[in-house]
């Protein structure tokens, strides 16, 4: 015969109600932070300089994800003529991998704003 506690439950199934119930926060909080991670990815743009001119990266989460050292969608293969050339564009970019867009800019795009490529 087992001993009874607490109206008629066995310490034996309290706890293992404990322990299930501990096991399921656990597994929540480990879902909750794996998701959170999911949602919340650090973007950051760092302009550069090379041999033709600047352009910029876009890293996520500290590793580089987007690395343009030429100016995008135009048929040259020539850098920014300035560093704020480069950051113009590359926020551009930065904005719509953001927002979860597509992150590219098209040639007009890049035309309207001015920039032209380094001679």
């Amino acid at each position: 015969m087992t001993k009874k506690s607490w109206n008629g439950f066995s310490r034996q199934w309290i706890i293992t109600g404990l322990i299930v119930l501990a096991g399921a926060a656990l597994f929540y909080k480990g879902y909750r932070d794996r998701q959170w991670k999911k949602d919340h990815v650090l973007i950051e743009l760092k302009p550069f300089q090379t041999a033709k001119g600047w352009g910029y990266n876009i890293y996520t989460d500290g590793k580089v994800y987007i690395h343009q050292d030429i100016i995008p969608a135009l048929p040259t293969n020539r850098g920014f003529r300035t560093k704020e050339d480069a950051l113009a564009v590359g926020s551009k970019v930065y904005e719509r991998l953001k927002s979860g867009q597509v992150p590219m800019v098209t040639a007009k795009e890049v035309q309207d704003m001015g920039i032209t490529p380094q001679p």
